[in-house]
């Protein structure tokens, strides 16, 4: 990874742009928290953060980046921040810390599941073992909450800094949580649907919340506005798994697609859970016996899928997500005052939940 070229990040010309420009696109928004991503992590010697910037996505050749994925999390941080008139710049290390404990997360996720491959590239602990992938993990952690410090850099009181600390260690704690319930509910088979909303807001909407959060109080908004914004990013978050938890079923069912990684491991995705409460008894011990083998081959879950299906979780899930986007949206009217503002950070949300990398 090239670092000279990494000493101007974030782009100040582009930053320049975005405090003016009246609709700010998410790739704009995306691109800087990148650049303050590179500036926290990319600038730091020791191969450990060659792991860290492996894990975000870019390259470890000199020469031009690979396209970045979409710092989904991050822009929707500045989106917040911007819409209440706060400072777009104000609220980067906010950003950037958000991106870094939602990969701290994912590195985490990887090992547990056994995923080889993330965003087309090895994993991190197939790259480089999993011993070193938790060590670059739980540093990835450690820095979110170093970017957060750098806050007094940019005028912020110490009760601000300590407040937006306390956000993520808290929205941190709850994505723990979240995780520890969906592992847990992995062999078993009275998962509710309920149950598994709960786990969702807890794994997903916690980061949501806690990014919406952070633009709120970068912007200094009320604490009215700061609990609204917070469920606004829970709606979001329980929205954007269960839309993935959809795709992976049906990628299963189309005539070339590949059974996930999740289905596969007999993870508890919301179509299966809602499919084993709605089904019949007939269906539910067809259901049971796919989850009580020890492993799933690929045709097993492409059955699976088609079994799913045609009790109607699919659909299902397609109306769960129009749900929470529609209680998202009612969150949303409710905290922002401006139109137009309002309707930026409403189709930030959908291309959010609707994107697929």
């Amino acid at each position: 990874m090239s670092r000279s070229s990494l000493v101007n990040s974030p782009n100040p010309a582009l930053l320049g742009q975005l405090i003016w420009c009246p609709v700010p696109s998410f790739e704009s928004y995306s691109e800087l928290v990148n650049g303050e991503l590179m500036r926290v992590v990319a600038t730091r010697d020791l191969p450990l953060y060659s792991m860290m910037g492996h894990q975000l996505g870019w390259s470890l050749e000199p020469g031009p980046y690979e396209v970045s994925p979409p710092r989904k999390l991050g822009s929707l941080c500045l989106g917040v921040c911007v819409a209440l008139g706060g400072n777009v710049e104000d609220a980067l290390p906010a950003a950037a810390a958000i991106e870094l404990v939602q990969n701290f997360c994912d590195i985490h996720d990887d090992i547990q599941s056994g995923r080889i491959e993330r965003g087309g590239r090895d994993t991190v602990w197939w790259k480089w073992g999993p011993a070193q992938a938790i060590n670059s993990g739980d540093g990835m952690h450690a820095l979110a909450r170093m970017a957060l410090l750098g806050m007094k850099e940019r005028g912020f009181g110490p009760e601000i800094v300590f407040e937006a600390i306390r956000v993520l260690d808290r929205g941190s704690l709850d994505t723990c949580e979240g995780r520890f319930i969906e592992l847990e509910s992995q062999e078993r088979l009275d998962m509710s649907s309920e149950a598994y909303l709960n786990m969702a807001s807890l794994k997903t909407g916690s980061l949501y919340s806690c990014a919406a959060e952070f633009g709120a109080i970068v912007a200094a908004a009320s604490p009215d506005r700061r609990k609204l914004l917070l469920e606004w990013g829970a709606n979001l978050g329980v929205a954007l798994q269960i839309s993935d938890d959809f795709r992976q079923i049906s990628d299963a069912l189309s005539d070339d697609g590949v059974p996930s990684d999740d289905l596969m491991n007999k993870r508890k995705l919301y179509p299966v859970v809602w499919a084993f409460e709605e089904a019949t008894p007939q269906q539910r011990r067809q259901l049971g016996d796919y989850y009580f083998k020890r492993v799933l081959d690929p045709s097993d879950a492409r059955n699976l899928a088609f079994l799913v299906d045609d009790i109607g979780g699919t659909g299902q899930a397609q109306s769960q997500v129009e749900a929470q986007l529609e209680s998202a949206s009612d969150n949303l009217a409710a905290a922002i005052g401006d139109a137009g503002s309002m309707d930026i950070l409403d189709q930030f949300a959908h291309y959010i939940v609707e994107f697929r990398p």
